[in-house]
């Protein structure tokens, strides 16, 4: 779709792909700026439950107004194929900066804090993000974090779940156990996958491996919390605490906010 033109919004480079869509830089002339325009896949707008889905994306995120939630700044659900327009992000994601080089207990804190702020106010609004990972983050050129992607949120309240029942959905590497076996989820598994997220940052790794996506799911159901501080002998022992504590198995057993 490169070169074709969506409204005034002009597509000009591919930044990212998933399995549902596919988001572009793209130049929205009468405001000279660049956007990020995320445009979903035609084989899964022919899916009238994956179109549901990412139009309730895009009236979710509307409406979800704080300062680390990537805005929304425009939507078509009845364009073919339909299409979300965000704020476009040149410097890219926590996993991008991940990739390129280990960052300080400090910065790791500053970016937690904002990450949290955002989650806590979501949470408030009775969404659950359910697919909290650093690829998720973006990162502004001022070392601001902003939490993207609720393509697979649900209102906590009130709203039919568009998963299928007994389904797991997320990513097996941060997700929590009762997220693995496709229980009932509410916003501690947001908890659980901060925690996840702020081992990794704190070691370069994440806390469980293996072979293949079910085995880690099961790693995160059945093993014990590594210790961060083993990896990264640099931390405060508080770290372990605090990452056990997140990652805890019970939910009831996590911090609750």
């Amino acid at each position: 779709m490169l070169g074709s033109k969506l409204g005034p919004y002009e597509l000009v480079e591919e930044i990212g792909r998933g399995g549902m869509a596919t988001v572009y830089r793209a130049i929205q002339a009468n405001m000279d700026r660049s956007v990020a325009v995320k445009i979903i896949h035609k084989a899964i707008a022919a899916d009238s439950t994956s179109l549901d889905r990412f139009q309730r994306e895009a009236r979710l995120i509307a409406r979800l107004e704080h300062a680390h939630i990537l805005p929304v700044y425009d939507y078509n659900g009845a364009h073919d194929p339909p299409y979300i327009v965000m704020r476009y992000m040149p410097s890219g994601t926590l996993k991008d900066i991940l990739e390129r080089e280990p960052l300080r207990l400090g910065e790791v804190a500053f970016l937690i804090r904002q990450i949290a702020g955002a989650l806590d106010y979501a949470h408030r609004q009775g969404v659950v993000h359910r697919d909290i990972k650093p690829s998720n983050i973006m990162v502004d050129s001022e070392g601001n974090a902003f939490l993207t992607d609720f393509g697979i949120a649900r209102m906590v309240e009130g709203a039919e779940g568009l998963t299928a029942s007994g389904m797991a959905v997320g990513t097996p590497g941060y997700m929590a156990p009762e997220q693995g076996m496709g229980l009932q989820v509410d916003g501690r598994v947001d908890i659980y996958a901060l925690g996840v997220m702020l081992y990794e940052m704190l070691t370069g790794k994440m806390p469980y491996s293996a072979e293949t996506p079910m085995a880690v799911i099961l790693k995160h159901i059945n093993d014990p919390v590594p210790s961060a501080c083993e990896v990264n002998e640099d931390l405060p022992l508080d770290a372990n605490d605090v990452i056990r504590m997140a990652m805890a198995k019970d939910p009831d057993s996590r911090y609750q906010t």
